[in-house]
């Protein structure tokens, strides 16, 4: 507390006023107590109010208006100067306290909360923009299985054609075309056509985290990974193939010459008989076929598994600063029109307002209530809500 307040004269002013000022008010607040309730007596011993004991209450609460004036004039010295000494001390506290903005620490607070936020919105872009180079990364490992995948099936129709092909000359073979067919056998070509399968557009689709560049170069990449490998399995499958064909037409040439000899049914019965020998080599063929496709399916969707978990999974580190303010993050409302008011009302009243009383709603309300009755007092252009929940009373007050 400054010297100012605490000086002598304040001191002696305090002890010789404030006692003699409690006196005399205690005086006057009996006085009127007591006269006040003569006159409720005497009210109450008539039965009510008359023209006489009205005249009388106005002329007390006159008197007590009076009093209360010079009861407030003879305390006020004393207890003025009672308040000023509790702004100083409120000053100084307020001086010091984090919670008012323009005391030095409430500034302190204020740099820190702002630097708080800065750290965080920091943190948050970190992390926003680990989670978008973490999607873009799965987005680019699922479309390279998926293009994998695409290729592979292009691959696998493309020698599924060859075999067919090679399956129709052979079946084809009679004893008139067999020289010509047999050429046309051996001269099948087992070397993969390059442009046949480096220019398969890949049907893949392509996720929305990937631009053109980036699914292009993947694309190349994965043909560029996979060729090697299509190129020797034509090689070997349809080599192989057409080596199994070639081994077995001397044996074929002298079944159709048998054929050609034979009685009609037997020619019919041997003939079916070959047929059905062709059919079961082609069949054991085919089941070798999608036994090596469903095994490479397999191990793509393996990959793909493991694609998947490394994203749900996998969480690179962000790095944290040596230094991390501790934080306490709350919503805060911000109205940026006022029809946001409706909708802060709305939610109030849905979740408390609606469970409250009238009288603890009435004080919420109040100057809400008070402008509307004002507006209801207007004497040139009187204003009333209709509503069954309103009604409007006549309050009749004494002048």
């Amino acid at each position: 507390m400054s010297n100012e307040l605490v000086k002598q004269e304040n001191v002696e002013m305090i002890v010789t006023n404030a006692p003699q000022s409690y006196n005399e008010n205690q005086i006057s607040h009996d006085r009127c107590i007591e006269t006040g309730k003569k006159l409720l007596a005497d009210i109450h011993a008539t039965g009510g109010m008359n023209d006489e004991l009205d005249q009388r209450a106005a002329e007390f609460i006159n008197r007590a208006r009076n009093t209360v004036k010079k009861m407030n004039d003879k305390r006020s010295p004393v207890t003025k100067l009672f308040d000023e000494i509790r702004t100083v001390f409120t000053n100084m506290e307020s001086d010091v306290d984090p919670a008012k903005p323009d005391s030095i620490p409430g500034k302190l607070q204020k740099m820190r909360n702002d630097f708080a936020a800065k750290k965080r919105a920091e943190a948050e872009a970190r992390r926003r923009e680990e989670e978008l180079r973490q999607r873009v990364e799965v987005a680019k490992n699922r479309y390279r299985l998926a293009v994998e995948d695409d290729y592979q099936q292009s691959f696998n129709r493309m020698l599924n054609a060859s075999f067919n092909e090679l399956s129709m000359l052979n079946n084809s073979i009679t004893l008139k075309n067999f020289e010509q067919q047999e050429t046309s056998i051996r001269n099948f070509p087992i070397t993969l056509s390059e442009d046949k399968i480096t220019l398969l557009p890949s049907g893949a689709m392509i996720p929305a985290e990937l631009n053109a560049n980036d699914s292009l170069e993947i694309r190349r990449q994965v043909m560029t990974k996979l060729l090697p490998k299509f190129r020797e399995q034509y090689r070997f499958d349809i080599g192989e193939n057409r080596d199994n064909i070639l081994f077995m037409l001397p044996s074929k040439k002298k079944e159709l010459e048998a054929i050609s000899q034979a009685s009609a049914e037997e020619a019919r019965r041997r003939e079916e008989e070959m047929k059905l020998r062709e059919a079961e080599e082609a069949r054991k063929r085919e089941e070798e076929r999608l036994r090596k496709e469903e095994e490479e399916k397999n191990r793509l969707k393996v990959q793909q598994q493991q694609t998947e978990m490394t994203g749900l999974f996998s969480k690179a580190a962000i790095s944290t600063p040596f230094y991390q303010p501790k934080l306490q993050v709350k919503k805060k409302i911000v109205i940026k029109s006022p029809l946001g008011f409706l909708d802060v009302i709305n939610l109030w009243w849905t979740t408390e307002g609606c469970e409250l009383t009238v009288d603890e709603l009435s004080k919420k309300f109040k100057s809400q209530i008070t402008h509307c009755e004002k507006l209801a007092n207007d004497k040139s252009n009187p204003h009333f809500i209709q509503s069954n929940h309103i009604s409007y009373e006549d309050e009749v007050k004494a002048k």
